[in-house]
């Protein structure tokens, strides 16, 4: 779960302006959205600790109650449609339960899964975490980071021709499981430039720099300390070298999530910061997948792309708040 005795969040100085974001979300109904990337099986398993194990110095927890979300680039398809956007997923499963599982809670939840692919030799990215109450004890991983094999990278490339076609916004989450390819991320990008669409980009640092060309990447603190080489110990330490970055990147913004030290928007014009607002605990879990999403949305929605990065910090805030993986609802937009 991920909790902190003091965690920052953003806030905002700014009024409320109910009637620009009523009209957006108005405006999303008739949105359709491209999600590419790494889809993962989420799964919570909790209940109680009361023995250890005879066979291994281990304790043994007593399972009560376990759930299973879509996690990954699912997990922005579901803010998306809790916006009440059309979305559709271009991933890769393998031929597993956690494979057939995803795929029903894609149905469940009115996601596209046409660009779901199946690879026979793969297995399907789950993650696993056990508790014990709130108490985290352990996350388990099931995953295989082989890149795609030649034949499935032109399977992918022909569902991003097709979704691009009827698409607003392109979104790509990049988690660094072998399927955003080094073939794949340029002709991506090629194609939504071909087809006018914005491409958002949530990188991881294997592949950050071959997204160049893309509307907007949004690398967190760490991604940007590598990138740059450079220690971020405080905001002015990003303010520093957002323009440089932005330039590297060959991207047209970059916004760089710094954790409690808000959140940096750096445009061809100009620079935004989001600063934070302290609570007492918070689940971060998914913060990252509801700031691209409601950026992506509010953005192709016609709000201007500085003003869209407010209200996606100000959801971020509200799901952060409460425990677990929880979608972005309208309504949070305005708290």
């Amino acid at each position: 779960m991920l909790l902190s005795p003091l965690f920052a969040f953003f806030s905002f100085g700014f009024s409320i302006n109910w009637s620009m974001i009523e009209n957006a979300l108005h405006k999303l109904r008739n949105r359709h959205f491209c999600v590419i990337g790494d889809v993962i099986l989420d799964i919570f398993s909790y209940g109680g600790v009361t023995r250890m194990s005879p066979e291994a110095p281990v304790p043994v927890l007593d399972v009560k109650k376990r759930n299973e979300v879509p996690g990954g680039a699912l997990n922005v398809c579901n803010n998306l449609r809790s916006l009440d956007a059309s979305v559709e997923i271009i991933g890769v499963l393998g031929d597993d339960y956690e494979a057939f599982r995803l795929e029903y809670l894609c149905e469940k939840a009115g996601i596209k899964k046409t660009g779901l692919l199946r690879d026979l030799r793969r297995v399907t990215t789950s993650k696993t975490r056990f508790f014990d109450g709130a108490k985290a004890l352990l996350r388990s991983d099931m995953e295989q980071r082989d890149p795609l094999p030649p034949h499935l990278e032109d399977k992918m490339l022909q569902e991003v021709r097709r979704a691009l076609k009827t698409s607003d916004a392109c979104i790509v989450q990049d988690y660094n499981k072998g399927v955003l390819t080094p073939r794949l991320i340029p002709e991506i990008l090629r194609l939504a430039a071909d087809a006018d669409v914005p491409v958002f980009v949530d990188p991881k640092f294997d592949h950050v720099f071959s997204y160049g060309g893309a509307f907007l990447i949004k690398p967190n603190r760490t991604e940007t300390e590598r990138m740059s080489a450079k220690r971020i110990a405080a905001y002015e330490d990003a303010e520093a070298l957002s323009t440089e970055l932005r330039e590297k990147l060959r991207c047209e913004n970059l916004l760089i999530t710094l954790g409690h030290e808000g959140m940096l928007l750096q445009t061809p014009e100009a620079r935004h910061y989001y600063p934070a607002r302290k609570l007492q605990t918070a689940d971060i879990t998914g913060a990252g997948d509801t700031v691209i999403a409601v950026l992506a949305a509010l953005y192709s929605a016609g709000l201007p792309l500085e003003r869209a990065a407010e209200f996606a910090n100000r959801a971020a805030a509200a799901v952060c708040a409460l425990p677990g993986v929880v979608c972005v609802r309208p309504e949070m937009l305005a708290e």
